[in-house]
């Protein structure tokens, strides 16, 4: 061996050996980043289902409060339980989401700008198109001063800074099923996933006419604006006579179960089956809080959504009890984490959405054992129990996400891209270009070509975990 070749195989070795550490190290950083970001998004969604659950039960209880209230003939304090109930039904989903941000920090998430900026927008749009302050009518407060307060509350947990973001948000002014707001018409033109058009929307692949045929985009319901849009509870607030609604022995059998779980009896129950005037009870001005029967609906039908007409099977395992085979309100949350890597010099985004629900189960009053709308959807003390569930088992991610650039496109570009066509549209924004895409006839045309011939291939997605977390039915 030549003079001065081994210190020339000894510098390679030592570069080899260090390559290798960097190496190492990236896959440690990496590991632990993505710990991070599943622990802290799984945290931060049963973190603010707790509080619905437990927002849930108070409401309940609340309504029982009212029962016994109105068995009273105490007017008063039935206007307080219903202005209390309305302000947890809209405020206190916020709460969840302060629950939520301190669960994802705990586990070390940093502060993500997106978050800040969707909810500083919303609030700008609380404070003009919700109160009035801009252009037309305001919309229908659920108690005076509800949209300052509202306002007040998203902006008190914004300025502590969001390391989390709701990932199941309702806008009132973006609500409703359209192909527009269905973020997998956009994933899909981007893959060209001819498959999932074959199976969602093969028509419209074939018969398109142009950006004039689309429907309108589903307008405001401004009839039940009760609930908070960022982890709704899905309550409505009733008026009517709970005599309309409950039989005289039903309504003592509800004072008689529930009755203990709130303050000391007003009344004897007997006085529910032998008085001829049960007073505020046959008072149809009176607001009682149900389950939202929209909502609070079967959530499972065998081993498929019920709501999903593919007849596709979700990957579970058994069958669901049919006392906790409701859908109701869940909270879905979004998180980020940046992972560096040495050896390749670059940093890489890793995503975690997680989903998670309470449950509960209740007794009707045949005595058999149902889910919690059992009571003629009355909302009582019922939720015992929090568990994550898969994403796409929840819904709602559509309408409004943590996805900043997803809520900026139906905010500021679905309309003019609506009156003008794609030539108005963004071209900074990816659904912008993916509309622009749409409207190549070739494109389409490439699709409808590839489905003739292999539209036999198309098998749905069973669910698995994505790279971008949570727990997926069908990708």
């Amino acid at each position: 061996m030549r003079r001065g070749q081994v210190a020339v195989y000894l510098v390679m070795l030592l570069v080899a050996l260090c390559v290798l550490a960097l190496l190492n190290v990236d896959t440690f950083v990496a590991v632990r980043a993505k710990n991070q970001v599943q622990n802290g998004g799984d945290a931060a969604a049963l973190a603010a289902a707790h509080r619905q659950g437990s927002l849930v039960n108070e409401i309940g209880r609340l309504n029982v409060d009212h029962l016994l209230a109105a068995l009273a003939g105490d007017s008063n304090r039935c206007e307080q339980i219903v202005l209390e109930q309305r302000r947890l039904c809209l405020l206190g989903p916020v709460d969840a989401l302060r629950l939520a941000n301190e669960a994802a920090k705990r586990n070390g998430l940093p502060v993500h700008r997106d978050f800040a900026e969707i909810l500083h927008a919303h609030v700008r749009d609380i404070r003009t198109i919700y109160a009035g302050g801009g252009e037309g009518d305001p919309y229908p407060e659920s108690y005076p001063g509800a949209w300052t307060d509202y306002a007040t509350a998203i902006l008190n947990v914004v300025n502590e800074g969001l390391a989390t973001g709701p990932d199941n948000m309702e806008f009132y002014h973006a609500a409703g099923a359209h192909l527009l707001l269905t973020r997998a018409f956009y994933q899909a033109i981007a893959g060209r996933d001819w498959c999932w058009f074959h199976f969602n929307a093969e028509a419209l692949l074939n018969g398109y006419a142009g950006y004039r045929s689309w429907s309108p985009l589903p307008a405001v319901d401004r009839n039940s604006m009760e609930n908070s849009e960022i982890f709704s509870l899905h309550l409505t607030a009733r008026q009517t006579a709970l005599t309309d609604v409950f039989s005289r022995a039903e309504i003592k059998a509800l004072v008689d179960r529930f009755s203990d779980q709130t303050f000391d009896r007003l009344v004897r129950t007997d006085d529910v089956t032998g008085r001829e005037d049960l007073g505020l009870l046959a008072d149809g001005g009176q607001t009682w809080f149900f389950f939202d029967a929209a909502m609070w609906r079967q959530w499972f039908d065998g081993r498929r959504l019920a709501d999903d007409d593919s007849g596709a099977e979700f990957p579970i395992l058994g069958e669901i009890r049919e006392e906790y085979n409701v859908r109701g309100c869940a909270a879905v949350c979004r998180c980020y984490r940046t992972a560096e890597a040495m050896a390749a010099n670059r940093t890489a985004t890793l995503t975690w959405s997680a989903a998670a629900k309470p449950f509960g189960a209740l007794d009707g009053f045949d005595g058999a054992r149902g889910d919690v709308t059992a009571l003629k959807h009355l909302v009582v003390p019922c939720l015992t129990d929090v568990r994550l569930v898969a994403l796409d088992a929840v819904g709602g991610a559509d309408l409004a996400t943590a996805d900043f650039g997803w809520v900026h496109h139906v905010r500021n570009h679905l309309g003019v891209y609506l009156q003008r066509g794609p030539g108005a549209l963004d071209g900074t924004c990816f659904y912008c270009q993916q509309l622009k895409t749409w409207e190549h006839d070739a494109f389409r045309r490439e699709g409808v070509h590839w489905l003739k011939y292999n539209a036999g291939l198309c098998v749905r997605g069973s669910g698995f975990s994505t790279s971008h977390g949570g727990t997926s039915h069908g990708h």
